[in-house]
């Protein structure tokens, strides 16, 4: 009877060994995919850095009636916060009368603008991925991820192309980013009973920027 109950002892320490390790390698794969994902997160977020200061000049192209060379100055100017973090303040100089500024924050699902209450970029952010503003007259969707682009003479070796279809305003915005630079380029073109206009109405590139 010994040896049986030594055997029989031996067969439990071994499945116990093999349960153990086999808890153990599913916890490292969870681990592991919940590491990634914030990885990603992370990743991805740096096509918009934010910090008090950051700021991009642009040269505006298409800009009708205008003889000499127009700027406009997009600027970190303030930043405050909600239980979800920091929220960052973006504003254009010269100012448009129709414009408020951003107030920008990220969050795990992406950059989104609270004033407006929608998503700027919406993680994962994959080309051919869509998602849409408030009252679905909003689409966004992601034409590029993860190539290269140029504006102007200034070259990118990461980018993001993302285009906003918005219906109330009839107009599409394409916009690109350079990973750990953000915004580089902005084009629009009029929306004609849901038909895009090939011809853009107004662009602006990325001439010189600031990133902390």
């Amino acid at each position: 009877m010994k040896p049986t109950n030594v055997s029989n002892r031996r067969v439990i320490i071994i499945c116990s060994s093999a349960l153990a390790a086999i808890l153990l390698m599913v916890w490292s794969i969870a681990l592991s995919s919940a590491y990634s994902e914030e990885q990603s997160d992370k990743f991805w977020a740096k096509y918009y850095p934010l910090a008090i200061g950051n700021s991009w000049k642009y040269s505006v192209i298409g800009q009708s009636g205008k003889t000499e060379p127009q700027y406009v100055v997009w600027k970190v100017a303030n930043s405050s916060a909600n239980s979800a973090g920091p929220i960052f303040a973006v504003w254009q100089t010269p100012s448009d009368a129709d414009d408020t500024g951003m107030q920008l924050q990220f969050t795990t699902e992406g950059l989104r603008e609270l004033s407006g209450g929608f998503f700027l970029l919406r993680f994962p952010l994959k080309k051919g991925g869509t998602w849409s503003g408030p009252g679905q007259e909003r689409v966004f969707t992601v034409v590029n991820e993860g190539e290269r682009c140029t504006v102007g003479k200034l070259n990118f070796d990461v980018c993001a192309v993302v285009q906003d279809d918005d219906r109330e305003a009839k107009l599409r915005t394409i916009t690109t980013c350079g990973l750990g630079i953000g915004p580089v380029r902005y084009e629009y073109h009029k929306l004609v009973d849901g038909a895009v206009q090939p011809e853009m109405t107004q662009a602006l590139n990325l001439i010189s920027y600031s990133v902390k």
